[in-house]
């Protein structure tokens, strides 16, 4: 006996309705990702912006207290929001008759995360003051 002509249109449905089921998971599956890839640079934006403010800063209190001690009074290392801000500060002598005074270029370093679960965020500002 062959199949009727009922039949045959069952599997072809079959087969229809799991290719529709089939398509329509690989366009969620699409959509998940995407939305897991911007939610990921958003948040790597945001920890930019975190450290670029830890860093500037970490720059204020090196401006401040290089200003008023020099560059011994400048720590090598502070903690801000979470991120470890390394500060450096450079004296140099300027001899301009009959005016001496010192130029201090200030380094400010804000780091937080590993490299090895792609956490790792940095961000470096520098500026020069005069007494």
């Amino acid at each position: 006996m062959s199949p009727s002509f009922a039949q045959c249109q069952r599997g072809f449905s079959l087969v229809a309705a799991i290719f529709v089921v089939a398509l329509a998971l690989l366009i969620v599956l699409a959509a998940v990702l995407t939305l897991n890839a911007r939610s990921r640079s958003t948040a790597q934006a945001l920890d930019g912006s975190r450290a670029l403010f830890a860093a500037q800063s970490g720059l204020e209190v090196a401006i401040a207290r290089s200003l008023s001690g020099g560059c011994t009074a400048v720590p090598p290392t502070l903690t801000i929001e979470g991120f470890t801000v390394t500060l450096g500060c450079t004296p140099e002598s300027v001899d301009e008759a009959p005016d001496t005074y010192t130029i201090f270029t200030l380094t400010a370093v804000a780091q937080r995360g590993r490299f090895s679960d792609h956490t790792f965020i940095s961000r470096r500002v520098r500026a020069t003051v005069s007494e």
